[in-house]
């Protein structure tokens, strides 16, 4: 027995290990092509498993490079050493699938407990409803904000037409009902303040004002 013979190979091939885990999913034959993972044969995917994925290769070439040659149980414990570790890999990776079903199977039961409904497609059912509930609150919402804004513009316009008039010096009496009137609160009341101010009657005011009133609902005319 030589001296290549005689060295004990085990301690290399206890160093096989996981070296692209990438490829765990993405299974390739002898050639380098794509093989569809649901399809492929039990030997295509372990033949995948130990060349591509582990450095089960690269091991027995260093077994062959100090020997001259691999024997067949080195190449028997190699293989399961790769095998060994690649289904280590597998289970980290079922684990994991297996609690994240179960965090996401408590969520939805819990999901499912405060909307008081009985299955998934209920609950896809009120969250749509919700969602569009959400909607028309955004609608809503832009609507008040372009009150509030129109409000704002209205109050500023108030006060710059109340200094034009002080500037223009215009009779005291008129910027005292010009003011009369910009203190209504309603459409109606600004009406009956109009009719007291022109000595007019209510049908008479509103074709003055008419244009401007496009929400407000007037009360009935006497």
């Amino acid at each position: 027995m030589n001296n290549n013979e005689s060295i004990d190979p085990r301690d290399k091939i206890d160093k096989i290990k996981i070296n692209n885990l990438e490829n765990l999913y993405q299974i390739k034959d002898e050639n380098g092509q794509i093989i569809d993972y649901e399809t492929a044969s039990g030997r295509e995917l372990f033949n995948h498993y130990r060349h591509n994925m582990t450095n089960y290769d690269e091991v027995l070439d260093d077994i062959r490079e100090e020997q001259g040659h691999v024997k067949g149980y080195q190449q028997k414990r190699a293989a399961i050493g790769a095998a060994e570790q690649v289904l280590g890999k597998y289970r980290e990776e079922h684990t994991k699938v297996v609690r994240d079903s179960q965090i996401k199977g408590n969520i939805l039961k819990r999901l499912l407990e405060k909307a008081k409904v009985g299955t998934a497609s209920q609950l896809v059912a009120l969250l749509d409803n919700w969602s569009e509930r959400i909607k028309d609150i955004g609608k809503l919402e832009n609507s008040q904000r372009s009150l509030q804004t129109w409000n704002d513009t209205y109050r500023v316009q108030r006060e710059l037409v109340k200094k034009l008039l002080q500037e223009a010096d215009i009779d005291p009496e008129v910027i005292v009902q010009i003011n009369t009137i910009y203190s209504t609160r309603s459409v109606n009341k600004a009406v009956e303040k109009g009719c007291d101010i022109f000595d007019l009657e209510k049908s008479e005011v509103l074709k003055i004002v008419k244009k401007a009133i496009r929400y407000a609902k007037l009360a009935q005319q006497d």
